[in-house]
C-alpha cells in the first residue's frame, strides 16, 4: 500500500530543509485515456518525481443543472469547459488501476477534490495528501472535511490578494488544519513578470511549509523557488503541449521534467551551509596557493622571524594569514631555501623508521613514490606499493633487494588526459594502451630488486565523462575494455594485472567527473572472468559508489572478495569523499572486513596526502588498523 512518509516527514519538519517533495501534476492531461494517464505516470517516475496528481470531480455537486444541461446558458468559457471535462473525468475503477501503478512505481498519489463526494472518494481510495485547487483555497467546509481525514493538505494561492490569503490563513489556524501553501499564478501559461516570487517570504509568515505550483514555461523558474526557500514543487506533465484542455499549453513535456527534476537534486546538493573544501579544491590550493618559504637555508633550532620569508606556491605549507601564529617559534627541523615551511617543523614527529610494529595476519604495505622509497624502505613491509606518474616511467630506479613485495599503481594521466580504454576514441585508447604497456614493462624492470614473490600491477580501465549525467550502457564500456585489454603484451607467469574498483565522482585533473567504467559488481566480475584476472579492492571507492547508488557496501564486498587479491584502504563520505582517515568517514569497517577475513589479499592504507610530513597520515591509520582490526587484515 502507498506510503506518504516523505511528505509527512515535510509537514512535520522533520526532513532535511534542502529536500523537495516533487508532484507531476498529470491532472486532465489524459484526456480521459487511463492508457494516457499510465504513460504520463511512467514518464513521471523516469523523471524521478516523488508523487503525481490527478484532479477528481462530481460535475453536479459543483455546477447547477442549469449549466450542465446547456453550457451556453452562462459564461461563454462554460460552453468549452463544461463538456471538456465531462470528457475527461476518469472512471472509479481507472482510479484503482492508477492507485495499483503507483504501489507498483513507488510514487505518492496526490488527489485534487473539487467536491465533498470526490474528497471522499479519493480518501477511500488511499492518497498521500490533499492538494486543493486555488479557486477552493476559500472552501473551508471542504477545506475541513479533507483535514478530518487526518492527511496533508497543500493549498495553493492563485487567484486571490494578500489580505484574501491572510484571512484564511487565520481560519484554518482556528480549525487546526495542517497545510502547505503554494505560490501560484492561476494563468495558463502564466507570464514571468506576473510571479511575484518575492512573494514566497510572505507565505513563510503564514505556515512553515511553502512550495511553488508553476503554470509558466520553462524550467527554471521552480529551481529558483526552491533557492528561495520552497520544499514543494507542482507543474504539469504532458505529451503534447497543442492537446485539447487547458492545461497542456501550461505543462511541461517529459524530457523537460526530466531537466527540471535533475536541477532540483543538484540544487539541494548544492545547498550546503558548511563551507567544507573538498579534494580538488585542496589539489588546486596546493598548485596555486602560495606558502611561506625562506629566503635562506634555515637550521633546527632557529627562531623564525618575518624577514625570514617570502611566499611561493605550492600551497602546502604555512599560508600567509597562518604566518603570525609562528613567528618567534623554534624551529625542530631544518628548512632548505624555497621548501615551504610546514606546521609539523615546528613540532616533534617520529621518523618512519621509529614506527611501531605492525602486527597484521595479511600482506600489509604502504604506498610511496620513486623518488620517496628510501624514506619508507626501512620499515621492510611484507609488501610495497609504487604509485606512478607518467614521468616516473622514465626515471631509471634501481633499488636495491628488497624482502617486501613489489606492487605499482599505473599512471592514470597522460599528457593531461585520462587513462580510458574503454573509450569510443581510438587515438585514446591507442595512447592509454601505450601507457599502460610502458607500466607493465617498468614493473618488469624493477621486479628483480623485489624478488619474494610475482610483482602485481593495479590499473585503471577508464569509462569516464567530464559532462555525462545518466547511466550509460555500462556493458558496452566493459566490452570495450575487453576488447582493447587484449593488445596489451605481457606473460600471466611474470606479472598480475589488477584492476581497480572505481568511484562515481572521481576527481580527476582539478575537476569532478562522472564515472561509468569497472564500478558495477556484474562488469568488474566479466572482465575478470574473461582474462582470469583478480582485482584491486579500493574500499573507499566502494563505499562511494555505494552511497551513490543505495547499495549496502558489505553486501557489495561479498560479492567481489572472490576475485579481490590486493586492497586500498581508507575512509569515505558521501559519493565524493575520499581517501578519508579511518574514522572520520562514514564507512562502518566491522561488517567490510568480516566480509574480507577468509580471502587472502595484500593491501596498502590510501589516506589523502597520507604521504606528507613523514608518512604522518598512513602512520595514524595503520596505529587505527592495527588496535582495532589486526585479525580482519
Amino acid at each position: 500500500m502507498f506510503d506518504s512518509g516523505k511528505i509527512r516527514k515535510i509537514f512535520a519538519q522533520e526532513s532535511d530543509k534542502d529536500s523537495t517533495y516533487i508532484i507531476a501534476e498529470i491532472g486532465i492531461n489524459h484526456n480521459g485515456s487511463l492508457e494516457t494517464a499510465l504513460a504520463l505516470m511512467d514518464a513521471a517516475k523516469n523523471a524521478g518525481v516523488d508523487a503525481v496528481k490527478f484532479q477528481k470531480r462530481d460535475l453536479e455537486s459543483i455546477y447547477s443543472k442549469e449549466v450542465l444541461d446547456d453550457a451556453n446558458s452562462s459564461e461563454w468559457t462554460f460552453e468549452y469547459l463544461i463538456p471538456l471535462l465531462k470528457e475527461v473525468e476518469l472512471s472509479d475503477d481507472d482510479y484503482q488501476v492508477i492507485r495499483q501503478k503507483c504501489d507498483d512505481s513507488s510514487l505518492d498519489l496526490i488527489v485534487t477534490p473539487f467536491d465533498a463526494k470526490s474528497a471522499e472518494f479519493v480518501h477511500r481510495l488511499g492518497i498521500s495528501a490533499y492538494k486543493i485547487a486555488s479557486a477552493d483555497m476559500t472552501n473551508i467546509p471542504l477545506l475541513k472535511q479533507c483535514s478530518s481525514y487526518g492527511l496533508p493538505l497543500i493549498i495553493s494561492t492563485g487567484m486571490w490578494k494578500d489580505e484574501d490569503i491572510a484571512a484564511c490563513a487565520e481560519i484554518y489556524k482556528i480549525d487546526k488544519i495542517d497545510y502547505a501553501f503554494l505560490l501560484a499564478q492561476s494563468t495558463y501559461p502564466a507570464p514571468f513578470e506576473t510571479l511575484n516570487l518575492d512573494y514566497i517570504a510572505r507565505l513563510k509568515e503564514f505556515t512553515p511549509i511553502v512550495g511553488y505550483s508553476g503554470h509558466e514555461r520553462g524550467t527554471f523558474i521552480p529551481v529558483a523557488a526552491v533557492a528561495m526557500g520552497c520544499q514543494i514543487i507542482e507543474k504539469h506533465i504532458t505529451f503534447d503541449k497543442s492537446g485539447k484542455g487547458p492545461d497542456h499549453k501550461a505543462s511541461m513535456l517529459p524530457d523537460e521534467w526530466k531537466e527540471m527534476v535533475y536541477q532540483l537534486r543538484m540544487l539541494e546538493k548544492a545547498r550546503g551551509s558548511v563551507k567544507h573544501v573538498n579534494q580538488a579544491e585542496i589539489q588546486n590550493k596546493e598548485a596555486f596557493a602560495k606558502s611561506a618559504v625562506p629566503i635562506r637555508d634555515l637550521p633546527a633550532g632557529h627562531v623564525l622571524i618575518k624577514p625570514d620569508l617570502t611566499y611561493k606556491a605550492p600551497g602546502k605549507g604555512i599560508f600567509p594569514h597562518e604566518v603570525y601564529d609562528y613567528i618567534g617559534k623554534v624551529l625542530k627541523k631544518p628548512v632548505k631555501k624555497d621548501h615551504y615551511i610546514n606546521k609539523s617543523d615546528f613540532e616533534d614527529t617520529i621518523d618512519i623508521s621509529e614506527w611501531e610494529h605492525f602486527s597484521f595476519a595479511k600482506e600489509w604495505g604502504v604506498k610511496c613514490r620513486f623518488h620517496d622509497y628510501d624514506e619508507y624502505k626501512v620499515l621492510n613491509s611484507p609488501c610495497v606499493e609504487f604509485h606512478c606518474s607518467q614521468t616516473d616511467l622514465d626515471i631509471d630506479f634501481h633499488p636495491e633487494p628488497s624482502p617486501s613485495a613489489l606492487i605499482v599503481h599505473a599512471p592514470e594521466i597522460f599528457d593531461r588526459q585520462l587513462v580510458d580504454i574503454c573509450s569510443d576514441d581510438d587515438e585514446i585508447v591507442r595512447q592509454s594502451l601505450d601507457i599502460l604497456q610502458r607500466a607493465i614493462d617498468k614493473t618488469l624492470e624493477i621486479a628483480p630488486a623485489f624478488p619474494s614473490r610475482k610483482p602485481k600491477l593495479v590499473m585503471h580501465l577508464g569509462g569516464m565523462y567530464l559532462n555525462l549525467r545518466d547511466l550509460v550502457d555500462t556493458g558496452l564500456l566493459t566490452q570495450r575494455a575487453i576488447e582493447n585489454f587484449k593488445q596489451l603484451k605481457y606473460d600471466p607467469k611474470l606479472i598480475e594485472i589488477l584492476p581497480e574498483n572505481l568511484p562515481p565522482r572521481p576527481w580527476y585533473l582539478g575537476g569532478e567527473w562522472f564515472q561509468h567504467g569497472f564500478m558495477l559488481a556484474t562488469d568488474m566480475r566479466q572482465f575478470c572472468d574473461h582474462y582470469d584476472l583478480g582485482m584491486t579492492y579500493d574500499i573507499c571507492h566502494a563505499s562511494l559508489y555505494c552511497n551513490e547508488f543505495g547499495i549496502d557496501l558489505a553486501e557489495y564486498t561479498k560479492e567481489i572478495m572472490p576475485f579481490v587479491r590486493h586492497v586500498h584502504i581508507s575512509d569515505a563520505y558521501g559519493n565524493n569523499g575520499e581517501g578519508v582517515q579511518i574514522g572520520e568517514g562514514s564507512i562502518d569497517f566491522d561488517p567490510v572486513l568480516d566480509a574480507m577475513k577468509e580471502f587472502e589479499f595484500s593491501w596498502v592504507p590510501e589516506i589523502w596526502s597520507g604521504h606528507l610530513h613523514h608518512g604522518a597520515g598512513t602512520y595514524k591509520c595503520m596505529q587505527i588498523l592495527n588496535k582495532s582490526y589486526t585479525g580482519a587484515l
